[in-house]
């Protein structure tokens, strides 16, 4: 999986999931830019892909505002000339409670990031991929747009992201541009670390849920998102995979006494 001399653009790249697929993509000789309203972090990740000797820009970037995707895009491309990849990972989720005790200005929030940022990200870069003739999408979606979870935003946009990967695969099958979707399960990021470090969240409890029995690392995340983007998957578009150690064929097992 050899990206050199390639483009990758990594929204929401600063921590977590982001920052471990722009790693990634520098490993395998990509020129990274991150687009993060977190500058701060974004640069931390910046720091680390110039320690690998490569190329890196950070663009401040809300994926909400059409306009901030424009300029962050522009920049792109004074830099580099050119965009190869487009990761769309910035996403913010919400507590796992009742929708009667979820305000509305919940839904406006997750909403704006969750899947209006992955549709303007999508759109501009799409027009150049498009007018190129080449390029290579992934959408980061989840298990909890998949399967029934108490998160009443995040997951319905969840499945919206879904539809909206399939629908832009078929519009650009023809055009040499393929869009996949990743749905991850239980990744152990720094922010769910820090949650059971302060006891809000049960590891154990989590964990019993997961077949594998074993938290998904951000690297493994990553890795599908390598494979996607690569040639070995050049007759994969329309996609969603899940990475999940197993989590969406747990169904009714529980019900069930077994071994």
């Amino acid at each position: 999986m050899d990206f050199q001399e390639q483009v990758a653009v990594i929204t929401g790249g600063g921590m977590g999931i982001g920052r471990a697929i722009a790693l990634a993509f520098a490993r395998s000789g990509a020129r990274v830019v991150i687009f993060d309203i977190d500058v701060d972090a974004a640069q931390e990740t910046c720091s680390l892909v110039r320690e690998l000797g490569r190329q890196c820009l950070v663009c401040r970037t809300d994926v909400a505002r059409p306009d901030s995707v424009d300029e962050a895009v522009e920049m792109t491309l004074s830099e580099f000339g050119q965009i190869d990849v487009l990761i769309n990972n910035a996403g913010v989720s919400h507590p796992a409670v009742s929708i009667l005790d979820l305000e509305p200005e919940i839904f406006d929030k997750v909403t704006d990031v969750d899947l209006k940022g992955v549709w303007l990200c999508a759109r501009r870069v799409g027009r150049v991929m498009v007018a190129r003739g080449r390029g290579a999408m992934v959408n980061i979606s989840s298990v909890a747009g998949l399967t029934s979870l108490p998160l009443a935003v995040y997951g319905p946009l969840k499945s919206a992201v879904i539809m909206l990967t399939q629908v832009l695969a078929r519009e650009w099958a023809s055009k040499g541009v393929r869009v996949n979707a990743i749905a991850p399960g239980y990744v152990l990021t720094p922010l769910l670390q820090g949650m059971i470090d302060k006891g809000l969240r049960n590891a154990d409890t989590i964990l019993r849920a997961v077949p594998m029995r074993e938290f998904i690392m951000p690297e493994d995340i990553a890795h599908a998102a390598l494979f996607l983007c690569s040639n070995l998957a050049r007759f994969i578009t329309g996609a969603t995979l899940p990475v999940d150690a197993g989590f969406l064929s747990e169904g009714g097992w529980t019900a069930y006494e077994t071994k």
